[in-house]
């Protein structure tokens, strides 16, 4: 262990008064945002940091349809529950998302009273709100949707920008005015934005908005639907209608962890009792409580030290049904199996969130994947067994 400098103290101090506190502090000091959940234990593990850091600039990002919106929003959620004293803001550029649609998420009351919703008319707007928001220390997530959406009121005439909707400039800006606010203070920055269709091509691997804003975010997150679906059979429709599917993410940049890893969920449009509506969370807890052998599970018991005892004094529930309903009436249930989870987790990497390589497109692995993650009766890692 190296002694105390007292020239390296008596400069932190002189410095410390010049500039103050909390821009000045020793290298031991650097601050380190608590991980914030994204409502999906795979996606948690797979960042490699528990979530999203709550300092930090992140990206989601893919083709419509795959639950981008939905994510943010869930994630949106978990900070507001970590910090009871303030607010969110979810700026939409775009102007798309219905009421309707963030009440199933975060419900009403949050909608009321923690999260301000604005539509900007340009990128330069939206970073003009988004620093008041932030610089007022009032809100711990910002949501911007989405990046590739954002016009703006300046045109550029740089080749790069051009080619990618002329908005590169623009969200330039936004990208260092979050860079530095979402650090000093504390507040989860979240860009949605979307893969570039070519003409009778498909899509690309291109995302809108310029080198800089990649360069700014600590975390890039692809999202690309599966190919596995649920259906059900509604009142007045003659055959079964989807309403949820696989959804795979790969962490393509990764600057609090490894890039490369893949992880997967179910994402439901349509609410049901039995899954809820966006991400399957109970589903999900089910299936790596029992992978990682959290729960075991033996026929159609489920057994776990923190279940209710029945009369023999056995801690076990019958069916997933039931022991999804203790998972979802019981918090503190909850969180103890799933902080087991995700400390058992490192051990099932392979399985839960198998790394390769990070540049490599996901439809060439998705086929690959999904053959990991088979299991019997041809269902992902035996989702809805």
């Amino acid at each position: 262990m190296t002694k105390p400098n007292p020239k390296i103290d008596k400069l932190l101090a002189d410095l410390r008064q010049q500039f103050g506190e909390n821009k000045i502090m020793r290298a031991s000091e650097i601050p380190v945002g608590p991980p914030i959940s994204t409502g999906s234990l795979a996606l948690d593990f797979a960042t490699g940091y528990g979530g999203f850091p709550s300092n930090r600039v992140v990206e989601i990002y893919g083709r419509p349809g795959t639950g981008k919106t939905t994510l943010a929003l869930t994630t949106m959620l978990n900070a507001l529950a970590m910090h009871p004293d303030k607010g969110a803001l979810f700026m939409d550029v775009e102007h798309k998302l219905t009421k309707e649609w963030m009440a199933m998420i975060v419900g009403e009351d949050v909608m009321e009273n923690r999260i301000l919703y604005v539509r900007p008319t340009s990128i330069e707007n939206a970073t003009n709100i988004y620093r008041q928001a932030v610089e007022s220390g009032s809100v711990c997530c910002a949501i911007l949707d989405s990046i590739g959406g954002a016009p703006t009121v300046k045109r550029n005439e740089d080749a790069e920008v051009g080619h990618y909707g002329g908005n590169a400039m623009g969200v330039g800006a936004f990208a260092r005015t979050a860079g530095t606010l979402a650090d000093v203070y504390d507040c989860l920055t979240i860009g949605i934005n979307q893969v570039r269709a070519n003409m009778g091509m498909g899509y690309s691997d291109e995302t809108p908005g310029g080198h800089q804003w990649k360069h700014t975010c600590v975390l890039r997150v692809e999202l690309v639907r599966g190919k596995e679906q649920e259906t059900i059979k509604l009142p007045g429709e003659e055959k079964p209608v989807p309403i949820g599917n696989t959804v795979f993410a790969k962490v393509r940049k990764n600057q609090v962890g490894a890039p490369g890893r893949t992880a997967h969920w179910w994402f439901f449009h349509e609410w049901t009792e039995e899954h809820g509506f966006g991400i399957d969370q109970l589903d999900e807890i089910n299936r790596l409580a029992i992978k990682t052998q959290v729960v075991k599970k033996s026929g159609g018991w489920y057994y776990h030290p923190a279940l209710p005892a029945d009369a023999k004094g056995e801690r076990k529930v019958q069916g997933i049904a039931g022991f999804q309903k203790l998972v979802r009436e019981d918090e503190s249930l909850r969180q103890t199996i799933v902080s087991e989870v995700m400390a058992s987790l490192k051990d099932f990497a392979g399985e839960v969130a198998p790394i390769s390589d990070p540049d490599a497109p996901v439809e060439t692995e998705l086929t690959g994947i999904e053959k990991l993650y088979l299991e019997g009766g041809g269902t992902i890692d035996g989702l809805h067994d």
